[in-house]
């Protein structure tokens, strides 16, 4: 189990030096993967699969609820809080009367917030160095 014991360890140093907005991918990624893992977990009649993984995806999605600032992200705060309370219902729904079509829906609401969030991410990240236009060579500086 000595792997598993690093593979842990690697996870909790990504997260703990991971932007804002690396985290809340992070979060999204777990929400749809664990509510896929419960939809897997009702097909197959697995009731504590299909609890924990609920469990899991309501965990995540409160946490993103709770991490929204209603003063600064004024009408998108207000938004994701809406769909945030709908994702929360839905996954009660779906624990308490084994509706996959709850966890679909949640699925589906969840995803399209990923896309945005990574889209976001990639616009934003500025790269170091410009990059070269074609036909240009960057000097050689000696940095010794």
């Amino acid at each position: 189990m000595v792997p598993a014991k690093f593979h842990n360890q690697y996870r909790q140093n990504q997260i703990s030096t991971s932007s804002q907005g690396k985290l809340i991918l992070m979060m999204y990624e777990g929400a749809i993967r664990f509510s896929k893992m419960a939809i897997a977990g009702m097909t197959e009649g697995d009731l504590s699969k299909k609890g924990l993984y609920i469990q899991k995806t309501h965990d995540i999605v409160n946490e993103l609820s709770l991490a929204l600032n209603m003063e600064k992200g004024g009408e998108v705060a207000r938004k994701l809080e809406s769909l945030y309370q709908f994702i929360l219902r839905q996954l009660t729904l779906a624990n308490i009367k084994s509706d996959k079509k709850a966890l679909e829906s949640v699925v589906r609401v969840l995803t399209p917030l990923y896309e945005a969030w990574n889209q976001l991410l990639s616009v934003t990240e500025t790269p170091e160095e410009p990059p070269q236009q074609p036909g240009k060579v960057k000097p050689f500086v000696s940095r010794c």
